[in-house]
């Protein structure tokens, strides 16, 4: 009974949270509050920025791979859909 009650409880949970009528909130903050904010972001992001550079610099390859074969597979496909538009006497014609 109680893996029921969670399981009622977390799915109601998670469909009232998707509500889209939610009015959008402004929030305003003081130069001081600006200020504290700016210097824990830049705390955190000089412990981040080697992670995410260890991190950039061992997928660019895999990353210029994948591009590098969308760009070949769309100029493969260009070339299939200009090659359709040819009459088939200018095909034969090599």
């Amino acid at each position: 009974m109680l893996p029921r009650l969670i399981f009622f409880l977390l799915l109601l949970t998670t469909f009232s949270a998707c509500n889209t009528d939610e009015e959008k909130i402004n929030v305003r903050l003081t130069m001081e509050e600006r200020t504290g904010l700016d210097a824990r972001i830049l705390g955190h992001m000089d412990t981040l920025r080697p992670a995410l550079e260890a991190y950039c610099a061992d997928t660019q390859a895999d990353r210029v791979a994948i591009a590098t074969d969308s760009i070949i597979q769309r100029r493969l496909e260009e070339e299939a859909r200009m090659r359709a538009r040819l009459p088939q006497n200018l095909r034969d014609d090599r």
